[in-house]
C-alpha cells in the first residue's frame, strides 16, 4: 500500500482502471468461454447426430444389413461422409453388434466395443462419450429400420474427445485476443484519462492538492482579517474564523455555506464586485453599529469572474494599529533627532578637552542642562495645563516634541483645561491629533520657516481644537480632495477618516485654507454623555 500511495496520479488511474478492465474481461471471458466450450461440443454432437441419422436412413446401409453382410459400395459411401465431416468413424452393425463399416478394415466383421451400445438395440437414438477402438470420443447412435418398421441394426458416428477440445480451443482462442486488445485499449484509456485529469488539476498530485488546501485553510484562519467569499450567484463560499466570530458577535447566528451573502450582510453589498473591473479598496462599511474598513475584488479564473472576495477588519481594530505605528514613528523621529544633535555636541566637548579649554566647558556644560531643563518643563507643563486626560497629553507631548525636532516653531493657545475622558472619546482625539500634525508637517517641511500654532479650548460643554500651519495650503476647490489621504496605506485615512470619527460624537471639521498661505483646521466635539469624565 506504501508503495502504491507513492505512485503519480497518472499511474494510480492506469493501475485502478486496469484491474477493473482486467478483472471485468476475466469475469465476462469466462462466461463467455464456457458458452462457447458448450455450444463448439453442442454443434458437434448435433454433427455426429445428422451424420448417424443420414446413414441410418439410407437404402444402402437397409440393404446390407437385410442382406447380412457389407459391400464395397457402403464402404466407400461411408468413408466420403467421415471424411467430409471429418469424423472420427462411422460404423454399420447388425443387430449383433457385428461391424459391417470401420475406418480400419481389419475391425470390419468384429463386434462393436462399449457398453454405451446397449440402449440403440432398443430402438433409443442419443449421443455419449465412451471408450473405443479407437480412443475416447463423443458419438450419436442412431437404430435402422426396415421397410416394416422392424430394427435391422443400429449406426454409431463418433468424433474424438481431442477434436472436441481443440474445436473448444480454436473458438476460445479469438476470445484470448480480444480480452488482451480489450486490457490495452483499457490501458491506453486510463493512461489519457490520467493526463487530462491531471492537466485539469494543473499538474499537481493528489497529495499535493492535498497539502495546498491545507495551507490554505491554515492561511486564512491564521489571520485576523475576515474573509469572505461568494460564487456568481452570491452565495457564500468561504467565510474564515474571523469573519465568522465578527459577525456572529454582530447578530448573525445562521449557516454560512450556500447562504446569499445578502441575508448575512446586506450592507457589504459584496455582489457589486462581481460586475466590477477593479476592487473597492478600504471603504467604510457598517454591520449593525459596528464600523469596519473593507475591500472588495472579483475573483477571476481564466480570464472569467467566478465570485468575489472581501477582506474586513474593524475599524477600532485599524485605528489602534495606526495610532501604535503614529507613536513609534514620533520615537523613531525624535530618536534621530536627538543623535544627531547629541552627537554634535559631543564633538564640541571632544575639542574643548583637547584643547583644554576647561572653564569653557563648564559653561557650555551649564548651558546645555538650562536649555533641556526649560525645554523639557516648558512642554511638560504647557501639556499638563493644556489637558488633564494623561493619555491624550502624553500623545500631545510626543507630537509637539517631534515637530519641534524637525525645526517647526511651535505656539501653544489655551483657554479652560480639558477634562478627563473616557476610553472612546479619547480614542477620537488621539486620530484628530495624529492626524492633523501629520498633515501639517507635511505641508510646511518644504518652508524655510516652519510655524505651527495650537489652540485648545473648553466653553459651552464643547472641546474645541484648532491648528494652523503656514504651509502652502491649497486653493478652495481643492478643500474636499484634502479629505482623502495621500500618505499611503500606513498613514491613517486623512480628513476623510476624521470626519467618520466625529460623526458618533456630533463633532465637526472645518478647514480654512489659502494656496501658499497655510492651514486651519478647527474642531468641535460637544463635551456631553459620550464624552463624559468617566473612564468606562
Amino acid at each position: 500500500m506504501k508503495g502504491y500511495k507513492r505512485l503519480p496520479l497518472k499511474g494510480q488511474i492506469m493501475l485502478f482502471s486496469g484491474l477493473i478492465v482486467l478483472v471485468s474481461i476475466l469475469i465476462l471471458s469466462a462466461f463467455v468461454a464456457n458458452s462457447q466450450a458448450t455450444g463448439a461440443r453442442d454443434h458437434l454432437a448435433e454433427k455426429v447426430r445428422i451424420s448417424a441419422s443420414h446413414i441410418a436412413h439410407s437404402e444402402m446401409a437397409k440393404a446390407a444389413l437385410v442382406a447380412g453382410e457389407t459391400n464395397d459400395e457402403l464402404k466407400a459411401y461411408v468413408e466420403t461422409v467421415r471424411e467430409e465431416n471429418d469424423l472420427q468413424y462411422i460404423v454399420v452393425m447388425d443387430n449383433d453388434r457385428i461391424r459391417y463399416t470401420h475406418p480400419v478394415a481389419e475391425r470390419i466383421g468384429q463386434m462393436f466395443v462399449g457398453e454405451d451400445a446397449a440402449d440403440v438395440f432398443n430402438g433409443h437414438r442419443y449421443t455419449s462419450e465412451g471408450e473405443g477402438t479407437l480412443g475416447p470420443s463423443m458419438r450419436a447412435f442412431e437404430p435402422v429400420w426396415d421397410e416394416a418398421g422392424n430394427q435391422i441394426g443400429a449406426v454409431s458416428v463418433g468424433i474424438s474427445t481431442e477434436a472436441i477440445a481443440a474445436a473448444v480451443k480454436d473458438s476460445q482462442s479469438m476470445l484470448l485476443w480480444s480480452v488482451f486488445c480489450s486490457l490495452l485499449i483499457g490501458i491506453v484509456g486510463a493512461s489519457m484519462l490520467g493526463q487530462s485529469i491531471k492537466k485539469t488539476l494543473n499538474g499537481l498530485e493528489p497529495a499535493e492538492i492535498a497539502l495546498a488546501v491545507e495551507e490554505r485553510n491554515s492561511m486564512l484562519e491564521a489571520v485576523d482579517e475576515g474573509i469572505l467569499a461568494i460564487n456568481n450567484d452570491g452565495e457564500v463560499l468561504l467565510a474564515n474564523n474571523a469573519a465568522k466570530q465578527f459577525l456572529r458577535r454582530t447578530g448573525y447566528h445562521g449557516e454560512f455555506d450556500g447562504v446569499p451573502i445578502d441575508r448575512i450582510w446586506p450592507e457589504l453589498k459584496l455582489p457589486e464586485a462581481l460586475t466590477a473591473t477593479s476592487a473597492f479598496s478600504n471603504e467604510s462599511i457598517k454591520k449593525g453599529d459596528v464600523e469596519t474598513v473593507a475591500t472588495r475584488v472579483p475573483m477571476y479564473v481564466a480570464g472569467e469572474c467566478v465570485g468575489a472576495l472581501a477582506t474586513f477588519n474593524e475599524r477600532s481594530h485599524l485605528d489602534d494599529v495606526m495610532r501604535r505605528l503614529a507613536g513609534a514613528e514620533v520615537y523613531a523621529h525624535s530618536l534621530r533627532s536627538e543623535t544627531h544633535e547629541f552627537m554634535n555636541k559631543l564633538h564640541i566637548i571632544h575639542a574643548m578637552v583637547e584643547t583644554e579649554s576647561y572653564e569653557e566647558l563648564t559653561n557650555y556644560i551649564e548651558q546645555l542642562s538650562e536649555r533641556y531643563h526649560k525645554r523639557t518643563a516648558s512642554a511638560a507643563s504647557q501639556v499638563e495645563q493644556l489637558v488633564e486626560d494623561v493619555s491624550i497629553a502624553h500623545y500631545l507631548a510626543q507630537k509637539i516634541g517631534w515637530i519641534e525636532q524637525m525645526g517647526v516653531s511651535v505656539q501653544v493657545q489655551s483657554g479652560t483645561p480639558w477634562p478627563s475622558m473616557n476610553t472612546a472619546l479619547t480614542d477620537v482625539w488621539v486620530t484628530v491629533i495624529g492626524n492633523t500634525f501629520d498633515n501639517a508637517w507635511e505641508a510646511m517641511q518644504h518652508k524655510d520657516e516652519k510655524k505651527l500654532t495650537l489652540t485648545l479650548k473648553q466653553a459651552g460643554g464643547v472641546l474645541r481644537y484648532v491648528i494652523e500651519d503656514n504651509g502652502i495650503g491649497f486653493s478652495p476647490t481643492k478643500q474636499e480632495a484634502s479629505q482623502r489621504s495621500t500618505k499611503g496605506g500606513d498613514r491613517g485615512y486623512g480628513l476623510a477618516n476624521i470626519r467618520e470619527k466625529l460623526k458618533p460624537f456630533h463633532g465637526t471639521i472645518d478647514i480654512l485654507s489659502e494656496k501658499g498661505e497655510g492651514t486651519i483646521v478647527t474642531i468641535h466635539i460637544p463635551y456631553g454623555e459620550k464624552g463624559g469624565n468617566s473612564s468606562d
